[in-house]
């Protein structure tokens, strides 16, 4: 689990870095539909680039999303800090079981990236309209 933990990190740290850029080159849209595939890319190749679990990999991706969503924006106040710390887990928890289904299912790494990029996709979506 502590290999996962690290994967988890690295994934984050990258994550926070390309996300940052691409949301200040394309707005909103990126954080829909480009974000979700990079995430995804990330979380998946760093587990099976060091033979660790998909799925692992995924939730513990969504602990640090939740830590930084808990920490990020003090003002917002604690019931919309911990909603979206619980839908990052969830979410992310449920991309890495996908992910893992796909490729246990159909021994297709790409179809299971691009899959749990597309329900990623549509879980921001969905997110951010509730937002609003």
């Amino acid at each position: 689990m502590v290999k996962e933990l690290a994967a988890a990190g690295i994934a984050a740290l990258l994550a926070l870095k390309i996300n940052r850029a691409m949301v200040n080159r394309f707005g909103e849209g990126a954080v829909k539909f480009l974000i979700p595939i990079g995430e995804e890319g990330l979380k998946t190749g760093l587990a099976l680039l060091f033979g660790l679990s998909v799925p692992v990999v995924h939730l513990s991706f969504g602990l640090y999303e939740a830590g930084y969503d808990l920490l990020a924006n003090p003002g917002s106040g604690s019931t919309k800090r911990w909603t979206a710390a619980l839908l990052a887990i969830t979410g992310h928890g449920l991309f890495g079981w996908v992910t893992w289904q796909l490729i246990r299912l159909k021994g297709s790494i790409i179809l299971a990236a691009v899959s749990a990029s597309a329900v990623h996709v549509v879980w921001n979506i969905i997110v951010l309209i509730i937002k609003r």
